[in-house]
């Protein structure tokens, strides 16, 4: 209380109020250097990768939507509201169309820079929320988990594409609603501003409804809260709701809807690994989940939970739910991690950094075995930061973003100088551009829209003042990055000399919930009888997995090949495991023609194997399968003679099928797989698995469902994993002190 101090109550003293400011001027200092230091990577990231021509959607969204009609004067506030697919991304069209208007340029290296403030924004009402509450260590412990996933690149999309602003905005919008839900009394103009800001983030991303629901979920998980003003949170919930079922009643038949989950299997595969990020191995959501899982037990019906904690509740509930709905919406396509999409799986990251922090304060053991599973969790999130952000997507972009944004520009110039369409209709540079030339060549034909060309683009307009500066910070990103270190250190320094943070949580009281031990063991249980979906429940490793599957009771292999005829030599068995299919280990079930490229053409023939069932399932690929390549079953007499060949359909796209083939007329006779390859396109290649006899031609549709099934097998690890975790989390659980009932903790011997 100000005035009360050790000189006594009714002293006056300046050190409570010097304090106080001390309080407040390190984390600021603190929130504002990591912001910088944020900043100054992305200013990096785009100088190095970002172009002067916009995007693929911008050329819609922005262009088409707002610029043209503005341009003609008929934009109407309408047109900021209209869905792009299930998303309203009102707040991102107004930013893109103030930008126009303030700078004269449609400018994406405007947009990018003005879209890494908004994140480093985020970044430091982060930072300075916790920074102010926690002690020095754990508050650099936390900085550095929102440094490593604020700095580095696997979010190319988001800091280097103009349109993705409703990402920052949408985790601002998130971080004010939920902590001002929390930390300010209900009714008061602090949560009235919380309760907009949940409004607000209705118009950046589909799954912000999910924010005021995380909020109410926080507040009936802890039995605490606010009463009758629970219906706020629940309104804005509805609302978002209607919003999507508006979208979804109005949508055509194709696109974003139309890429969900089509079996449980399946959502569960793209769930559990993205409640995994960023560590993308089976099972790691076993330790990239636990501290908050422990954290939300613990405060399981705690009605004297902290504000600080029921924030970090609701970040990982709304996280928890974004990773099930990018399950459920984009299950069906679901082939790893996105780059944009990574910044909403941070916040889980953060949220279960922040839970091993408040897990860690409840006495010295709880310390103790939070710093050995600290080293576990942390060195499991930054080896996968590091592989996102050095290899896979993020590693292809980075080699080909320069040749990509030399694709647009030329293109670009080349219709501006001479009205020439043909680059632009290259299929290389519609992909990396836009697909409907039309829409671009109908906004170029325009002098209007010519001249919010930026300079690079276009040299007739002259350079602007906002896109000088902007690229001015981006050349100085070393001098902005000293800076924001410095005032980082001198922030943490400053903080952890003072050893004051204003409005510190108390220590979390370990007790034993009986749910949690409960609840474990019902999830050990539950994963353990998952494993029991697939065949050979046991086996775990993959390269074993596909070897059952393709060499069941009734294959005819392993099988040789011998190439009869080729452009170029190659060593004999050069064909197996050659097929581009993955994983790994599923390609090394395959002899395939895919060995120096589209340039390599051959006849190949396994050895021969005898028939012996009245038909074939034959396991194959390929892309294309059409003239020049073929598949064939080659029947023959015992001395080698050719009797028929039996052709094997297929599409084209490149997955593995199977092919039922009728050998009913020639029991008793032998027979080969010829892979005939003679084309060279682009890509051109064909590959088969050994065959396998069957009484019936129903296997090859009973083999096509168990293989769809079969390629899901990282989610059987992951179960295992899961079981063996919720195991020992319920055996440590057992063993914590009841509770008395007046709540407080009391050991077994007393």
């Amino acid at each position: 209380m100000p005035g009360i101090g050790r000189h006594g109550p009714h002293s006056v003293s300046s050190k409570p109020s010097l304090n106080a400011a001390s309080a407040r001027l390190w984390p600021a200092l603190w929130a504002v250097g990591s912001a910088a230091l944020v900043l100054a990577a992305r200013l990096r990231e785009i100088r190095l990768h970002s172009g002067a021509v916009a995007i693929n959607d911008q050329w819609k969204i922005e262009a088409a939507d707002l610029l043209a009609p503005w341009l003609d004067g008929s934009l109407r506030p309408a047109a900021f509201f209209s869905p792009h697919f299930e998303h309203v991304p009102m707040w991102t069209r107004l930013l893109a169309w103030l930008e126009i208007v303030v700078t004269g340029r449609w400018d994406p290296f405007v947009q990018t820079t003005v879209n890494a403030a908004l994140f480093a924004t985020f970044c430091a009402v982060v930072v300075g929320w916790f920074a102010g509450r926690l002690r020095a260590f754990p508050a650099i412990f936390a900085t550095a988990v929102v440094l490593g996933l604020a700095t580095l690149p696997y979010a190319w999309e988001n800091i280097t594409w103009g349109f993705q602003s409703q990402f920052p905005l949408a985790l601002l919008f998130l971080f004010l609603h939920v902590r001002g839900s929390w930390e300010h009394e209900p009714g008061s103009r602090s949560w009235w501003f919380a309760q907009a800001a949940g409004a607000a983030g209705l118009f950046t991303l589909a799954g912000m409804w999910m924010a005021p629901l995380a909020v109410l979920l926080s507040a009936l998980w802890t039995r605490g809260g606010f009463s009758r003003w629970l219906w706020v949170p629940a309104g804005l919930t509805a609302t978002g709701l209607a919003i999507i079922a508006v979208i979804k009643a109005t949508a055509p038949s194709y696109g974003a809807f139309a890429q969900t989950a089509s079996s449980p299997l399946q959502f569960l595969q793209a769930f559990v690994d993205l409640l995994g990020w960023p560590a993308g191995w089976p099972g790691a959501v076993a330790i990239t989940m636990l501290p908050f899982a422990l954290l939300a037990f613990q405060l399981r019906a705690r009605r004297e939970a902290t504000p600080f904690d029921r924030v970090v509740l609701a970040l990982g509930f709304w996280a928890v739910g974004q990773a099930a709905a990018l399950a459920f919406a984009r299950g069906a396509d679901y082939s790893g991690y996105v780059s944009r999409y990574g910044e909403l799986l941070a916040v889980l990251v953060l949220a279960n950094a922040l839970a091993l922090v408040r897990l860690g304060t409840a006495g010295r053991r709880a310390r103790c075995m939070g710093a050995i599973f600290g080293v576990a969790w942390t060195t499991v999130i930054g080896l996968g930061l590091h592989d996102i952000s050095t290899g896979g997507h993020t590693a292809y972009f980075h080699a080909h973003a320069a040749e990509h944004n030399r694709a647009r520009l030329v293109a670009v110039q080349a219709y501006l100088e001479r009205h020439d369409r043909s680059r632009l209709e290259q299929p290389a540079t519609r992909r990396v551009l836009y697909q409907d030339v039309n829409q671009i060549t109908t906004l170029l034909d325009r002098p209007a829209f010519r001249a919010l060309l930026p300079h690079e683009v276009d040299p007739a307009n002259p350079p602007d003042l906002a896109g000088r500066a902007a690229r001015a910070l981006q050349r100085h990103t070393g001098a902005l990055g000293l800076g924001a270190l410095g005032l980082l250190l001198a922030g943490a320094v400053g903080a952890a000399a003072t050893r004051r943070p204003s409005e510190p949580p108390p220590a979390l009281e370990w007790r034993r919930d009986r749910w949690l031990p409960r609840g474990a063991f019902a999830v050990a249980a539950a994963a353990a009888a998952g494993l029991f979906a697939w065949p050979h429940p046991l086996t775990f490793d993959a390269d074993e997995r596909w070897r059952l599957f393709f060499h069941p009771p009734g294959s005819v292999g392993p099988l040789d090949y011998t190439i009869v005829s080729a452009n170029s030599e190659q060593p004999a068995g050069r064909l197996a495991g050659t097929a581009p299919l993955s994983p790994e280990p599923l390609r090394h079930q395959f002899a395939g023609t895919d060995v120096d490229g589209p340039g390599f053409t051959c006849t190949a023939w396994s050895e021969p194997f005898p028939i012996d069932a009245p038909w074939f399932i034959l396991p194959h690929a390929g892309w294309p399968i059409a003239h020049g390549n073929g598949l064939r079953l080659r029947v023959e007499t015992a001395a080698g003679q050719l009797v028929q060949e039996i052709g094997c359909a297929s599409t084209n796209p490149p997955n593995v099928e199977f092919s039922a083939l009728d050998v009913s007329g020639f029991v008793g006779r032998r027979a080969r797989v010829v892979l005939y390859d003679g084309r060279t396109e682009s890509e051109g290649w064909v590959a088969a698995a050994p065959p396998i006899t069957s009484a019936h031609p129903e296997l090859a549709r009973t083999l096509s469902t168990r293989f769809a099934h079969e390629r899901l097998a990282p989610t059987h690890t992951a179960l295992l994993w899961i079981a063996t975790a919720a195991l020992v989390v319920g055996l440590a659980a057992s063993t914590l002190p009841r509770p008395d009932g007046s709540g407080k903790n009391i050991s077994r011997r007393q």
